[in-house]
């Protein structure tokens, strides 16, 4: 029988897929080494693949958790590191002051340590023997805990008059569209819940980036405003001339597009918040769905208010606005408002505070946020101010 040919090709076809994937494993191998060399590099590598030296990545996490106690005004002298015997995790007590929020320790360690890669995975809350108040936070990897933070705060000596600490929540607002530039925005290391509108081509996205940051997130619902189309909300506006169905299901097509919200908001609207047709279409949603609207520059007309109370809806109007001026001196002139804001919340007790998110406002809001700068007030979330029903006396 005659010996069969082999194919031609076969043999070079064979050699190029081996040259190929050679290839491949040596730009693997060399994005691997990469990553290796940096900090973020080994905690990605080590909370996806497992690799890398775990000491190295614990002392990486520690880091970061002694970075963001010091951003929340913890002294250096109250932190204490140590391992427990039996335990694999790095153990932190920490002593706070009675001035020092909780929260804002929380939020300052979860933005360190996400920041470089890492995640708070849990956090409980219980009260101490001594009238102290605990919270343990569980720092690590994605499903592994390295550092246990136990932070505990005295309470005031006998005899010093309690005084619960004034709280601000803030939203910012107006949010760039163009990709990337949102995204940048909503990273600033602040607290702040982010208001949103929906139905723009931008909005999706948007969406989903605040909640990957774990923002509180506002709907900015558009609402028909005067001299409609010539001002105008955008795609999706809600319009005097619809029916409530109409209304209903162009608002459900929002909210889920949205995502969890903590409230939803007046985009525009000064025409369509004095139609008191349109507004109870759109709080009968709300109110099923239990979300709080927050009246944003209400016009005079406006039937918001008061159809909040016969409804029982839970309605705030925001306390102030800080937004960027022209002119020289724009820094000076934020930190002057800013004073006056906290002066208010000091007095009141609490405030909502509505942000312009400008490039100029969002490199100035760390800053202003830190604890050193709030003397004495609290920056809570926006669900913390925004669950009391609105009554009539």
């Amino acid at each position: 029988m005659p010996r069969r040919k082999k194919k031609a090709g076969f043999v070079p076809l064979r050699f190029a897929l081996a040259l190929a994937a050679g290839a491949a494993l040596l730009f693997v191998g060399g994005e691997l080494w990469k990553l290796g060399r940096s900090d973020s590099g080994r905690v990605l590598l080590a909370a996806r693949f497992g690799l890398g030296d775990p000491a190295r990545v614990t002392q990486i996490m520690g880091r970061e958790v002694r970075r963001g106690l010091l951003a929340a005004g913890v002294p250096a002298d109250s932190i204490h590191e140590h391992v427990e015997s039996g335990s694999a995790m790095v153990v932190w007590d920490v002593g706070l002051r009675p001035e020092i929020s909780l929260f804002q320790t929380n939020y300052a360690v979860t933005q360190s340590v996400s920041g470089a890669g890492g995640a708070v995975l849990s956090g409980t809350e219980r009260a101490g023997s001594s009238g102290e108040t605990m919270v343990v936070l569980r720092v690590g990897l994605t499903r592994r805990a390295l550092h246990e933070v136990r932070l505990v705060r005295h309470p005031r000596a006998s005899g010093a008059a309690p005084r619960e600490a004034a709280r601000v929540a803030i939203v910012l607002f107006g949010f760039p569209s163009a990709e990337g530039h949102a995204e940048a925005a909503l990273a600033v290391s602040a607290p702040f819940a982010a208001a949103l509108v929906p139905g723009g081509s931008s909005s999706a996205r948007l969406f989903h980036a605040a909640a990957v940051r774990r923002r509180e997130i506002v709907l900015d619902l558009p609402l028909e405003p005067l001299h409609y189309p010539q001002v105008n909300p955008g795609p999706g506006t809600i319009l005097v001339t619809m029916n409530e169905p109409r209304i209903t299901g162009l608002l459900r097509r929002h909210l889920d597009q949205a995502g969890p919200v903590v409230a939803v908001a007046n985009f525009m609207g000064s025409l369509a918040t004095q139609d008191m047709a349109v507004m109870t279409a759109v709080y009968r949603e709300l109110k099923h769905r239990d979300l709080p609207f927050i009246h944003v520059q209400p016009a005079a007309g406006a039937v918001c208010r008061p159809l909040a109370a016969r409804l029982g809806l839970a309605y705030l109007e925001p306390d102030a606005t800080i937004d960027e001026l022209p002119g020289p001196g724009v820094a000076r002139r934020l930190d002057e408002r800013w004073k006056k804001v906290l002066a208010l919340a000091r007095a009141r007790g609490h405030l909502v505070v509505m942000m312009h998110a400008t490039p100029t406002l969002l490199a100035w809001l760390p800053g202003a946020t830190a604890p050193r700068q709030l003397s004495g007030v609290n920056v809570v979330p926006l669900s913390a101010l925004m669950r009391k029903p609105m009554t009539f006396p």
